[in-house]
């Protein structure tokens, strides 16, 4: 599986994109999935290490509304709500994933969980989505790119 495969549309879900380290910065990325016509999200979770300070990275770089609740429930309804009807797909590259991994399991879990039901409820709204764990981090049983 590659990240050309996901843009296509034949891949969503969440990887841990092994691969990315060498890929170079996020934002060359940014220009090719623009260009694929899909909607870019840079998640930089660098020293979140607890599902609060999680949930507020979440918060800007989706640019969640003032009333995100800053819980998991509401995560899940944002992320779901996002307006979708421009881009062709919408692809997520979380970066520093490991912080939140190390720091706290339970919550790196349970974002994991609302990573992936939100990519089966784009795809149902035909906008293939993905969310890419870019980098080193502990071991996962996510597929890789």
């Amino acid at each position: 599986m590659t990240i050309a495969s996901i843009l296509r549309g034949q891949s969503h879900g969440v990887f841990r994109w092994t691969s990315g380290t060498k890929a170079g910065p996020a934002q060359r990325l940014e220009g090719q999935i623009a260009k694929a016509g899909w909607r870019f999200v840079l998640l930089d979770t660098e020293g979140a290490t607890d599902k609060a300070e999680f949930l507020e990275r979440c918060a800007e770089a989706f640019d969640l509304p003032s009333w995100f609740g800053r819980n998991w429930d509401a995560l899940d309804e944002c992320l779901r709500g996002l307006d979708l009807d421009e881009p062709t797909g919408l692809l997520v590259v979380w970066d520093q994933w490991a912080d939140l991994a190390d720091g706290d399991p339970d919550a790196f879990d349970t974002a994991i969980e609302v990573f992936r039901d939100a990519c089966v409820a784009w795809n149902d709204d035909e906008v293939p989505g993905a969310v890419l764990l870019r980098g080193a981090g502990p071991e996962t049983d996510l597929p890789e790119l």
